[in-house]
């Protein structure tokens, strides 16, 4: 099952009826009317030209370890030399 919003470019994979493998949560009665950014679930993957699977809930199905941040030295900004006349 998936959990979709027709309006984002990203669906979740379904752990539960209302929530996602992300802690993404359905609101909402399926029998009330909807809006586009309202999120539903779903038994088919949506299929779209800009459609891709939430990174977090692909990480989390194939278990893969959770990305590092880059270095400090990275991140810090770039040491100009000062030029003194």
């Amino acid at each position: 099952m998936y959990i979709v919003a027709p309006a984002d470019p990203i669906y979740h994979l379904a752990r539960t009826e209302i929530s996602a493998l992300c802690g993404v949560m359905v609101f909402g009665k399926p029998d009330q009317r909807r809006r586009k950014d309202d999120r539903r679930l779903v038994s088919e993957k949506p299929t779209g030209q800009f459609i891709a699977l939430c990174s977090t809930c692909e990480r989390k199905a194939t278990g893969s370890p959770k990305p590092q941040s880059p270095s400090l030295e990275l991140l810090r900004p770039p040491k100009f030399p000062i030029i003194v006349p």
